[in-house]
Parts: C-alpha cells; sequence; structure tokens
C-alpha cells in the first residue's frame, strides 16, 4: 500500500493523510520532471501506481490545486499549472523576504554545532553542484534553507516557506540548467558562509543576489 515508504517523497509521513502523502508524492513527480507543466494529471494512473482508490488522489488534486501547483480545465481535466514570470518574480520576493527573516530570527542561535550541521549541508549542496545534478542540488538547496528556518524556530514562516518554495521549485524543474544553478550557488555559498562568520547583514544580501539570479 501506499502508507510504506518507497513511494514517498522523503521517507514516511507520520500523522499525515493519505490525500497528504499522495500530493507529496505528485509534487515530487511534477519537481523531477515526471509531469510537465501544462500536462494532465490522469488520476487513474496515479491510483493504480500507487495501489489506491480515485477518491484520495482526486483529494491530493484539490490540495495542489489550492497550493496553485495544478488548476483544473474545462474539457482536460486536471494539469500541471504553468506559471508566468509575473508570477515566479511574485513568489521569489516573498521567499527572499521569508528567508531574511528566517536569518533574523536564527540570529544569536548559532552555536558551534549548528554552524558544524549548516557547513555539512553546504557541502552536501556543493557536492551536487559540482555533479552537475540540477535536481539534487535543488533538493539540498532547499534543506539549507530549511535548516535555517529550523534553528530560527519560527514556524509561521517555515509554513508559510513551503508554500511559497513548491511553486519556485517547480518552476525551477523546467527552467534552470548547470549554469544557472552555478550562478545561484556561489552566492548561496557566500550566504551560508557569512552566516558562519555571524556577518548577518552580508547573508540576507547574498540570499537576495541568490534568489533573483534563479528567477531572472
Amino acid at each position: 500500500m501506499f502508507g510504506n515508504a518507497s513511494n514517498l517523497t522523503d521517507g514516511i509521513y507520520f500523522g499525515e493523510s493519505l490525500p497528504q502523502q499522495i500530493a507529496k508524492h505528485i509534487l515530487k513527480k511534477i519537481i523531477e520532471g515526471e509531469i510537465e507543466a501544462g500536462e494532465k494529471i490522469v488520476e487513474e494512473d496515479i491510483s493504480k501506481e500507487l495501489n489506491t482508490s480515485r477518491a484520495p488522489v482526486r483529494e491530493a488534486l484539490y490540495l495542489l490545486q489550492v497550493d496553485g501547483i495544478v488548476e483544473r480545465m474545462p474539457r482536460r481535466g486536471t494539469i500541471v499549472k504553468p506559471f508566468s514570470q509575473k508570477e515566479i518574480i511574485e513568489y521569489n520576493d516573498v521567499t527572499i523576504g521569508l528567508i531574511q527573516m528566517g536569518i533574523d530570527f536564527s540570529q544569536g542561535k548559532w552555536h558551534a554545532e549548528n554552524k558544524q550541521s549548516l557547513q555539512r549541508h553546504l557541502e552536501s549542496a556543493t557536492d551536487e553542484c559540482e555533479n552537475r545534478n540540477v535536481i539534487e542540488y535543488q533538493k539540498r538547496a532547499t534543506q539549507i534553507f530549511r535548516y535555517i528556518f529550523s534553528i530560527a524556530n519560527n514556524k509561521a514562516l517555515s509554513r508559510f516557506f513551503e508554500e511559497a518554495s513548491h511553486i519556485l521549485m517547480v518552476f525551477a524543474q523546467s527552467q534552470w540548467n548547470t549554469e544557472t544553478m552555478e550562478n545561484f550557488h556561489y552566492r548561496l555559498k557566500m550566504s551560508v558562509e557569512a552566516i558562519l562568520e555571524d556577518d548577518f547583514v552580508k547573508a540576507k544580501n547574498e540570499i537576495h543576489e541568490a534568489l533573483s539570479r534563479g528567477v531572472m
């Protein structure tokens, strides 16, 4: 059954409903390019893949619709929403602000162990960048931001970031190439290093540069 770990994005989602788990599974397929912008998502195919009924799949698609990832089109069914450049810039601006606020809230909480963990996250992202693996790199970069939010310990910021980052990940799946990734990573590395040096003004400025390069 779908409740087993093999089909989930990051393992088992304890405490989440079946539709929520399926929604994350579909989102993973979108982010990794298995389902592309404008492409129809067939309920029956998903239900067969996950060995479940169509009802929770339909609910999962509704959850993705609420999040702005998919849209229902007359006579076409549910498709992956293609985003305009204006929409992407708006989401990107919001994401920049959220991460910068996360950095602000994290000040005073970067003891040695936390800095070491942040350094390891950066090294993991650097490895994927050097391997020119765009999809895996995006995951590692997102983990860096999540870690910053975990140190900031602000659940509201974390939740808003997750919603905005899903949109940007879907966009990046179709728009990023190795050059985009390398330009982004240069600034991301500068931001992380600034945090490690307790230079939070520089960290926020570099985050702005990194995410701006990711969508322009």
